[in-house]
């Protein structure tokens, strides 16, 4: 099974191109695309499930890089992210696979596409990296779970949610609140 998240992706693209990125005429170009054959299902706004499918890289060079989505029987899961808008880093960094970018275009603006193997979570960028960043969780079972910014993932540690303390610890969020190191910051 492949989740599919991070961005709407049409479902009915009669190409089999169910998303696309590429910023600027000269940057690499990002696609994802599903084999005939391949049911995807929306299951939420931005997720998706591809069931008995598996995710298929290819990027000959820098100017292209494609996710191609086969049919196959496969125990394994699989989880597609896609972001168009600034991009995203994935924590702990081993659980991206493959992954590309495409740097450029207005406002400083940067694509990716990447193949991760779960658990994990995502840390959605904003306009040139500043701050908050939007936190997703990805989970065992194919959950995808969205977190919120890092002042929401700390709140939600203290009400005992077990991925958000999870994510705190490997951000090492929870120790710099018992040093005392933790600067609170305005995230509006």
């Amino acid at each position: 099974m492949t989740i599919i998240a991070g961005n709407v992706v049409q479902i009915d693209a009669e190409d089999g191109r169910l998303w696309w990125a590429q910023n600027g005429a000269k940057r690499t170009r990002l696609s994802l695309y599903a084999a005939q054959g391949v049911h995807i299902e929306r299951v939420d706004t931005e997720v998706y499930v591809a069931r008995d499918a598996v995710p298929v890289w290819y990027s000959p060079d820098w100017r292209e890089a494609s996710v191609y989505l086969q049919p196959a029987e496969d125990d394994e899961l699989h989880v597609v992210w896609l972001n168009s808008h600034c991009g995203f880093d994935v924590i702990p960094q081993a659980a991206e696979k493959h992954a590309a970018w495409s740097y450029g275009g207005p406002k400083n603006s940067a694509s990716k596409l990447a193949i991760l193997a779960p658990p994990c979570y995502v840390q959605i960028h904003t306009y040139k990296h500043s701050s908050p960043r939007k936190h997703a969780a990805v989970t065992l079972d194919g959950a995808v779970r969205w977190l919120g910014t890092r002042s929401e993932v700390v709140a939600a540690h203290f009400r005992g949610d077990v991925e958000a303390t999870r994510l705190a610890e490997f951000q090492g969020w929870l120790s710099e609140l018992i040093t005392g190191q933790l600067e609170v910051q305005d995230e509006l």
